[in-house]
């Protein structure tokens, strides 16, 4: 019985060094070839974080519209594997779209962590106010983790609406799926805890998840979705689909989800 209670002890302490020491690579996959760029006009642009890092983007201009979505990506690749996904969002919702890497990622300088990205965003959001664009017309598009950072965004300052593509509570509850219950969570450093913060949020917030999301499950996008108090829309995506769920929502749930953010 001693034997088996040190196997237990070794085993659980194994698991935490092992977290301690992996985390960040378990959480962020960075890329830093640009492998592909916007077939569409677009600008280079690079802008400091907000802790004076910089960062690289692309800057997609729709000249008649008022409004600029910035596009937070996923934890893996860089921009270049959502240039179309950029196009799209330009082209379906009609807007000028900033879609930029974390540090760590692409041309960013720097390495990955959940303080940095947060500053990462709070950069881009300075950058496109720089560009002349009202708080209020400016969206943000996150897509999986960039999820967490878009909230994060709202929470501290004005935007025109929130967007979250196959978003999740927080990565503690994602760990405990993904480790079939076993309560590593608590010994994460990494949090990214958007239930906590949804109740804070002013801005309406739209969120389109694929109901067989084979990475973040739907479950948890719909548990985020019940804490924020609205106005809210719940865009539900049949099919196996992680990021890129906007692309499937077809003509019309894309026309409503333009007219719910932009109110047009």
């Amino acid at each position: 019985m001693i034997r088996v209670g040190r196997i237990l002890v070794l085993t659980i302490l194994g698991l935490v060094l092992y977290v301690r020491i992996f985390e960040k690579r378990l959480v962020y996959y960075p890329k830093k070839e640009l492998e592909g760029h916007p077939r569409s006009t677009y600008e280079d642009v690079t802008f400091p974080a907000s802790d004076g890092l910089m960062l690289h983007g692309w800057f997609i201009p729709q000249p008649q519209s008022p409004a600029v979505l910035i596009m937070n990506h996923g934890n893996a690749g860089n921009i270049s594997d959502r240039y179309e996904m950029g196009e799209s969002l330009a082209q379906e919702m009609g807007v000028n779209v900033l879609m930029y890497d974390y540090r760590g990622y692409g041309k960013s300088e720097g390495q990955p962590s959940e303080e940095g990205t947060y500053s990462d965003i709070r950069g881009a959001y300075a950058y496109v106010r720089s560009r002349g664009y009202a708080p209020s017309m400016i969206l943000v598009f996150g897509q999986s983790l960039g999820t967490a950072i878009a909230v994060d965004l709202a929470v501290h300052e004005t935007v025109g609406a929130v967007i979250l593509e196959a978003p999740f509570t927080s990565i503690g509850a994602v760990a405990r799926r993904l480790s079939f219950g076993l309560p590593i969570d608590y010994i994460l450093t990494t949090h990214y805890d958007s239930r906590s913060k949804a109740s804070s949020i002013r801005a309406p917030v739209a969120v389109i998840h694929a109901n067989r999301d084979p990475v973040i499950p739907f479950e948890l996008g719909m548990d985020l979705y019940q804490q924020f108090p609205g106005p809210k829309r719940f865009f539900e995506v049949q099919g196996e689909i992680h990021e890129g769920a906007f692309l499937a929502l077809g003509v019309e749930r894309t026309r409503q989800l333009k007219e719910f953010v932009l109110g047009k």
